[in-house]
């Protein structure tokens, strides 16, 4: 009797153990599951953020923006004609309210630049430089608002960072993004997708612009 009193008291501890054992590995099974679940949620709702901030854009075709300023521009007969139409589009595509206008709907294009000077919404990144366009353009691929003004005159052209990749231009020895451009004095020149260089030339006077 004293014999088998020891030996059922090791098969017991044995049996603990590998219950223990087992406990563990299960516990572990479900802490590694349960982290895999909450990254894949995390994973799935930053995708569900992106896509919805980078669908600003999809309801606004920017190619008939194009044509529909230049057919305005053709039919014009007052100075201010068409002179918000980037106001207009940009507020349209982005829900802004900070450029409307009680008589012409939307403020003309050379208001932009004190608009967004003084308002907290807006980011100034300062001139053109390969780091400060590729911060622009990453904002806006995030489904942000960054727009590109001469700042050399009252009436500086103002273009506006489309989505997409950047390509190397050969004028400013830089990779540019694509952009839209509304151009007043030619408007036939008018464009939503060649790059930045085809709307303006390199200078210092070109400051960008972010919406926060």
């Amino acid at each position: 009797m004293k014999k088998v009193l020891p030996l059922f008291v090791s098969l017991i501890m044995m049996i603990s153990c590998k219950d223990d054992q087992k406990q563990k590995t299960t516990d572990t099974e479900n802490e590694t599951e349960s982290v895999q679940n909450n990254e894949d949620q995390d994973s799935k709702s930053n995708s569900t953020d992106r896509t919805n901030s980078s669908s600003k854009l999809t309801d606004v075709d920017l190619a008939q923006e194009v044509e529909n300023f230049i057919i305005c521009k053709k039919a014009s007969t007052e100075r201010n004609d068409c002179r918000n139409s980037i106001t207009k589009t940009i507020s349209k595509a982005f829900g802004l309210t900070e450029f409307s206008d009680p008589k012409l709907g939307y403020v003309i294009y050379d208001s932009i630049r004190p608009i967004a000077e003084r308002s907290k919404n807006w980011l100034q990144l300062g001139s053109v430089t390969q780091e400060t366009i590729d911060q622009a353009l990453a904002h806006t691929n995030r489904g942000g608002l960054a727009l590109i003004i001469d700042t050399a005159e009252t009436y500086g052209h103002v273009v506006m960072i489309v989505p997409g990749d950047s390509k190397k231009s050969g004028s400013w020895n830089m990779k540019l993004p694509n952009v839209l451009s509304l151009t007043n004095y030619k408007p036939e020149k008018s464009f939503s997708n060649k790059s930045l260089s085809y709307a303006m030339k390199k200078s210092d006077d070109l400051r960008i612009f972010l919406r926060q």
